[in-house]
C-alpha cells in the first residue's frame, strides 16, 4: 500500500465502498461504481488507490488499526484491541463481507499484514533475542506467529457471526496468547 494519509476523498471513497457492499459482494463492486457513488471521476480514485483492495486495506488501517495505536503505545494492549473489535462489530455487515474476499487480496491476509507490522514496530527486539533459545527465532518469526494467531481468531470470530462480544473475544484471545501451550496439555 502506498504511504497514504487520511483525507476527504479517501473517506468519501471508503464510505462509497461500504455503502455499495450492503447490496453486493465487495469483489463484484467496480471502481466505476465506487466513483459514481462517491461523485468523483475514475482518475480521482486512481490518484489515491491502485484498486479497491488497496482501498479496503486503507479502511482497515485508518478505521481500525491507527486509532487503536495510541492505546497500544501507552501499554493498553487490551483496550486497543477492544477498540478494533468493537469498531468491527459496529460495521458487522461490511467486515463480514470483507472477510469473504479470498485469494491474493484476501481480507485475512490484510489483517495479518497489518497485525504483523504493528507487532514488529512495537516489539522489544532485545527481549525476544534474550528469551529465544536459538538464533533462528527472530523477531520477525515471533511477530508472524502472533499475527497469524490473531488473524485465525479474527476470521473465526467473523465466520461465527461475531456472536461473541468484542470485549469477551479480546479477553479470551489475550489469555490464550499469554498462556504457555504446555499448560493446556
Amino acid at each position: 500500500m502506498t504511504n497514504q494519509s487520511r483525507n476527504g476523498i479517501d473517506v468519501i471513497l471508503a464510505e462509497s465502498l461500504k455503502e455499495l457492499s450492503e447490496n453486493r459482494p465487495i469483489d463484484k463492486i467496480t471502481i466505476k461504481e465506487i466513483t459514481d457513488k462517491a461523485g468523483v471521476i475514475r482518475p480521482t480514485f486512481y490518484n489515491h488507490f491502485q484498486d479497491k483492495y488497496e482501498l479496503l486495506e486503507w479502511i482497515i488501517r485508518e478505521e481500525l488499526m491507527n486509532p487503536a495505536l495510541p492505546l497500544m503505545d501507552a501499554g493498553m494492549i487490551k483496550e486497543g484491541m477492544t477498540f478494533i473489535f468493537t469498531a468491527m462489530e459496529k460495521e458487522k455487515s461490511f467486515y463480514t463481507k470483507a472477510a469473504k474476499i479470498e485469494g491474493q487480496n484476501s481480507f485475512g491476509e490484510m489483517i495479518f499484514a497489518c497485525a504483523k507490522e504493528i507487532i514488529i514496530e512495537r516489539m522489544d527486539y532485545e527481549k525476544v533475542r534474550s528469551k529465544a533459545k536459538y538464533d533462528w527465532v527472530t523477531p520477525e518469526i515471533v511477530a508472524e506467529y502472533y499475527a497469524r494467531s490473531l488473524c485465525v481468531a479474527v476470521m473465526r470470530w467473523i465466520d461465527g457471526g461475531m456472536r461473541v462480544p468484542a470485549n469477551e473475544f479480546v479477553e479470551v484471545f489475550m489469555s490464550l496468547a499469554e498462556e504457555p501451550i504446555i499448560s493446556i496439555f
